[in-house]
């Protein structure tokens, strides 16, 4: 290959290089730039695809992923084959090091263009004026004792779960009633990675290339309406998982059906009891003698599976997840997860204040 190409290739990857750090910085310091994004571009972009793939029950995204992968794997072979005959091909040395940097760096323009400049929206907590500046120890043990006060009035042996397909449709009409989002338009898929996602601890996640929602369909039952929600969070262009989090609460507390209270308010005590626990083991434990026996054994249901599944993979798959969110601006990393507590406890208390159902109208856009 002669100089003038590879000139080219170096300027290809600059033009990207540069394009991502423009993208980036339009996002986090032009809110005209932002608002045209998270109103306009992402939700026309978001609902293409999802006109396109929803059509499909199988997970697109997966095999994008598994592609993807491979081409990169590939790359990285011929570079390392050059790399040792670098002193009779040191051409083909520096294209596959250009070409070994470029795929990437086009693929991240990507996601950041298809989904990833959501991570620049403000807090979902700002959207709906919540102030947590007392956030304390004492308003964590009321969480956690009204967390489980509610889930001792659901929890009986009566309560059944629905099948993924009636879930996810109520899912959906929980969204367009609550953020006006069009019928049909939210969908979240079985995953085609099979209990491979047990083994990484993750329960469910979206594909920021192709823009569908998967999930893993062998967690117990009584997670699946909250996880469903958490996905379908991150459709609507709610990046920050503390963020989805708290949207999938919200849409789950404010449903007439008990099955998604159950798993809303289920899976915010997961979060709030362990932060109880962490910092006051005494309380936590007077906190969880409360709970209702059908909980307890939900508790331990979990707590089995996790250690059936655990493995070396979940501490390398947690750890990179780890680094990627503090890469996005999410500083406590996997514990932002956890920082729905807080907000939403405030809230509840906003929603009491309020005395009736509170208004989250447009709240997953600015």
């Amino acid at each position: 290959m002669n100089t003038k190409t590879l000139r080219l290739r170096l300027i290809a990857l600059a033009t990207l290089l540069v394009l991502i750090a423009g993208t980036h910085y339009a996002l986090n310091h032009n809110p005209s730039f932002l608002f045209w994004y998270t109103n306009q571009a992402f939700p026309w972009l978001q609902q293409i695809r999802s006109d396109l793939l929803n059509r499909f029950s199988l997970s697109i995204g997966d095999y994008i992923y598994l592609i993807l992968g491979l081409f990169l794997l590939l790359l990285l072979i011929r570079l390392i084959y050059f790399s040792i005959r670098y002193k009779s091909s040191k051409e083909d040395f520096w294209t596959e090091l250009l070409r070994f940097f470029t795929f990437p760096s086009f693929i991240y323009l990507l996601f950041t263009l298809l989904w990833g400049g959501n991570y620049a929206r403000p807090a979902l907590a700002q959207n709906l004026g919540l102030e947590g500046i007392d956030w304390d120890e004492q308003k964590l043990v009321q969480i956690n004792e009204k967390l489980v006060e509610r889930l001792n009035e659901i929890r009986n042996a009566d309560l059944s779960f629905p099948d993924f397909k009636v879930l996810n449709h109520q899912a959906n009409t929980y969204y367009h009633q609550q953020l006006n989002v069009p019928q049909g338009t939210l969908k979240v898929k079985h995953t085609s990675l099979g209990y491979m996602l047990n083994y990484l601890g993750i329960n469910g996640y979206y594909n920021p290339i192709s823009g569908e929602a998967q999930f893993n369909r062998f967690i117990p039952k009584f997670m699946h309406p909250f996880v469903i929600a958490h996905e379908m969070a991150h459709q609507t262009g709610v990046a920050a998982e503390d963020d989805a989090n708290l949207l999938a609460y919200i849409i789950c507390a404010e449903s007439q059906d008990p099955a998604f209270r159950y798993s809303g308010y289920f899976n915010l005590f997961l979060y709030a009891f362990n932060d109880l626990k962490s910092i006051d083991t005494q309380s936590a434990n007077q906190v969880l003698e409360s709970l209702n026996p059908f909980s307890q054994n939900d508790l331990e249901e979990l707590k089995v599976m996790r250690l059936k599944y655990k493995s070396r993979f979940r501490s390398v798959s947690l750890y990179l997840y780890d680094e990627y969110l503090r890469w996005h601006g999410q500083k406590e990393g996997i514990k932002t997860y956890a920082g729905v507590v807080k907000w939403a406890y405030y809230w509840e208390k906003t929603r009491q204040q309020a005395a009736g159902p509170a208004t989250i109208t447009s709240i997953a856009r600015d």
